[in-house]
């Protein structure tokens, strides 16, 4: 019997987890994906100061966040998204508003993709 409670306790240790760590990824994607779409939308409008404001912002809080999903995450699509929004300060900057809106576009899309990787569907677990 002192069995089956240790299982049932582990289990829902685990699964603990595994919910904390689906509703953070969620936060995490909504902040994050707000932030980079602000200063998208700041640089089409010709507001380059609060692009890089906001890109900035960005990558701070993307370096604050990291130290969380380096948890329970695999690294190799962390250090992506860190290469793709350690380049936004600086290209909007230097007034590269193509290369910006590029690399903003790539970064929502893959902190999309580090969400939807964190989903219990069918695709995620077969």
């Amino acid at each position: 019997m002192k069995r089956l409670w240790a299982a049932a306790i582990i289990f829902i240790l685990v699964l603990s987890a595994c919910i904390f760590g689906t509703n953070k990824t969620e936060q995490i994607s909504k902040d994050m994906t707000r932030t980079i779409s602000s200063a998208k939308n700041a640089a089409n409008q010709g507001d380059m100061d609060t692009a890089l404001n906001l890109s900035y912002q960005a990558v701070n809080d993307w370096q604050e966040c990291h130290k969380i999903l380096c948890i329970y995450m695999p690294h190799d699509r962390l250090e992506a998204i860190d290469q793709t929004l350690s380049g936004l300060p600086m290209l909007s900057y230097y007034g590269a508003n193509d290369q910006f809106a590029a690399d903003c576009d790539r970064g929502i899309s893959q902190i999309m993709y580090l969400n939807e990787s964190e989903l219990a569907n069918i695709e995620n677990i077969f």
